[in-house]
């Protein structure tokens, strides 16, 4: 199955231009003359997840076979992509599925009994899944077929789980919701270094979620409740920060996704906005991506993300009960 695709928005650096129409022979943007870094494009859209044939892509097959058995998404708030592979934690039935990109081929997660799934990250080979357990802060290793390979993290180590990120060298880093804290733990299971507590300061936080590791190294963190993401070293040590709150363009309102693309931008999810922003390092915004909607490209309270080193995105769509996927390349690899 060809899926459709079409350009999504502006280029990095510009201003936000409204999204073309969805088809084949839809219109792109920029232009072939426009010179600009990079650019992200729209792929598809998936609402449904099947076993076996073909997965539903939104717009993309039209009239294709229902198959009887098949996996809805009432409340999609964290993903993960592992090669050719998106998985998703759905909150609403405590569900991991995992299928390809276009829905199809699907399976979910062999959870431990009691279990309730809240976070997700895929090591950069792609060939382990962890799923963070949301009350006890487990967090348990899959292979991408569903079954389950052990603990990497114990209990006891957070007291609420936000997030959960794999670091290059498959240290795990996790943020604690409860304690204010983000620790970082080795493929043993033994913690190496731990920061922050609950406040307003530099590496304090309100409620840290999610985490993500940049290409240098360093480690940044979604603090949602202080409206910022903050940055550390590799031993956790405070860095910088950016944000602030507020309703414009670059502010944080109800930010609940973080994910950085292979060249360092850093994209955040805001639920009330129903939008992604992206921004460079030095807090300065990119790119919007977005605005409420149903259509492609658009939003309803969007909640976790994910890009690959290849540059594959993937959006929780929670309102609207699908994921989103999108793809940043840079503008001298585009063919």
């Amino acid at each position: 199955m060809r899926m459709h695709r079409v350009m999504l928005m502006v280029v990095f650096g510009a201003a936000c231009l409204p999204l073309p129409a969805v088809g084949a022979d839809g219109p792109v943007w920029p232009p072939a003359t426009a010179v600009a870094p990079a650019e992200v494009v729209w792929q598809g859209i998936v609402d449904e997840f099947r076993p076996k044939g073909l997965g539903r892509v939104f717009r993309a097959v039209a009239g294709a076979e229902r198959h009887q058995q098949s996996w809805q998404l009432p409340r999609p708030v964290a993903v993960a992509l592992a090669k050719d592979r998106v998985f998703v934690v759905d909150t609403a039935v405590g569900w991991v599925i995992g299928g390809r990109t276009d829905g199809s081929a699907a399976t979910r997660l062999k959870l431990p009994d009691g279990v309730a799934p809240v976070a997700i990250a895929s090591n950069r080979d792609g060939d382990r899944i962890l799923v963070a357990d949301r009350d006890s802060g487990v967090v348990f290793a899959f292979e991408p077929k569903g079954s389950l390979l052990g603990e990497v993290v114990g209990r006891d180590v957070v007291q609420r789980c936000g997030g959960i990120a794999v670091c290059a060298n498959s240290d795990v880093v996790i943020t604690d919701a409860e304690a204010g804290q983000v620790v970082r733990v080795r493929s043993d299971g033994l913690e190496v270094a731990r920061t922050g507590r609950r406040g307003t300061g530099d590496g304090e936080f309100n409620t840290p979620t999610a985490i993500v590791e940049a290409p240098d190294g360093t480690i940044w963190v979604l603090d949602p409740f202080n409206f910022r993401v903050q940055q550390f070293d590799a031993d956790l040590r405070y860095l910088s920060q950016f944000g602030q709150h507020g309703d414009g363009s670059g502010h944080f309102a109800l930010a609940k996704g973080l994910a950085i693309d292979p060249d360092g931008h850093l994209y955040v999810s805001d639920a009330r906005f129903d939008a992604v922003q992206v921004f460079d390092q030095d807090g300065r915004l990119l790119l919007i991506i977005g605005g409420r909607g149903f259509n492609a490209g658009e939003f309803w309270t969007p909640g976790g993300l994910a890009i690959d080193g290849r540059g594959q995105m993937v959006v929780a769509d929670t309102g609207n009960r699908r994921i989103q996927l999108m793809r940043y390349q840079r503008r001298d690899n585009r063919k």
